[in-house]
């Protein structure tokens, strides 16, 4: 796909992109507060789910208050992984006992995470802010929301949230906010609409690009998802999460893509690793060349590449600035991995 293809994905989707609400289901929950080192809450954090044995579930993004959630869940083990360009990588085990069947309710659990920031890290903002003369009452609904939302009553908070937007509908925060609380509770095509709203009133906000470049990764619409965080990185170009998720985005995508299935889907996919490969090294260079997460993507593009010796020396580098990464076991398994197919 042509660099003007991803940007035209990126319009038509903001526009066009309404996919049906998903419910929530019976099961356990998992839910959870990110905070930086001084205790403040990590808005728009990307959190992933693994079961116990590594498994890939899904990924969630925190809402303002720094909260996520999983639902629905039905095996006993699980990790929760936050590995972000600005911080060091922190895991939370979680196990339920009961087993879920049609007589048995699901348990719920809480995790409360806090991130560190990587040595020489350039910690970027969270919170997004736009001034707009708010009606009283429709700010009141909206803080009351986020009182709500705080105290883990998701529904009331949406309900305020909302009760705020039609007081007031171009009201930017609100609709940011009920985006993210939505994405977070599973509702995915409404957190696109929210999100789009606030687009249309502040479409100069980079951060509203990379929440909703986080929900259509959530949706594994990678392509349009690393065309989305191309115009966050336009809007923020200071922002190393922007080329950053961009890049990962696309290595998603060029892992779908079968290079024997045809000449044009292999060159798809050569441009993808090619553009994934720019990306990660702008983030870097961002970054002050401290981002450890650069070497566990570049991994990956080098294997996607079948240079399974750079693929390993990547990892390897990536453990030496990361040694107490939980994941670290599995890196050196598959490092011994690749180092053997690149000897045969």
């Amino acid at each position: 796909m042509s660099k003007a293809k991803f940007r035209l994905a990126a319009l038509v989707i903001l526009f066009l992109l309404l996919p049906a609400a998903t419910h929530a289901q019976s099961g356990h929950s998992i839910r959870g507060k990110v905070r930086n080192s001084s205790g403040v809450s990590m808005p728009r954090v990307l959190v992933e789910l693994q079961t116990g044995n590594g498994t890939p579930i899904g990924q969630t993004v925190t809402n303002n208050e720094g909260d996520f959630f999983f639902g629905n869940l039905l095996e006993s083990s699980y990790t929760v992984i936050i590995n972000t360009p600005d911080h060091n990588p922190t895991s939370e085990s979680v196990q339920f006992v009961r087993s879920i069947d049609e007589n048995t309710p699901g348990e719920s659990r809480t995790v409360e995470i806090t991130l560190t920031p990587r040595p020489g890290a350039r910690i970027q903002p969270g919170q997004v802010t736009f001034a707009q003369n708010v009606p009283p009452l429709a700010r009141q609904a909206f803080e009351r929301g986020l009182k709500l939302t705080r105290a883990g009553k998701s529904q009331e908070g949406i309900a305020a949230m909302r009760e705020a937007t039609q007081m007031f509908p171009d009201y930017f925060d609100a609709h940011f906010a009920l985006g993210s609380e939505l994405a977070k509770a599973g509702d995915l095509g409404g957190a696109i609409i929210e999100f789009e709203h606030a687009r249309r009133v502040n479409p100069k906000e980079g951060m509203v690009y990379y929440a909703f470049g986080l929900v259509l990764s959530q949706q594994k619409k990678h392509a349009v998802a690393a065309a989305v965080f191309a115009e966050a990185a336009r809007l923020s170009p200071n922002d190393v999460r922007h080329p950053f998720q961009r890049a990962t985005s696309l290595i998603n995508h060029a892992a779908m893509i079968d290079p024997a299935a045809s000449k044009k889907a292999a060159d798809e996919r050569e441009f993808a690793l090619a553009e994934a490969e720019k990306a990660l090294k702008h983030a870097y260079e961002l970054s002050g060349k401290k981002m450890a997460a650069y070497h566990e993507q570049m991994a990956r593009v080098f294997e996607r590449r079948g240079d399974k010796a750079r693929a390993a020396d990547e990892l390897e580098q990536y453990l030496r600035m990361n040694p107490g990464d939980p994941r670290a076991g599995s890196f050196r398994e598959a490092i011994k991995t690749l180092r053997g197919a690149s000897n045969k």
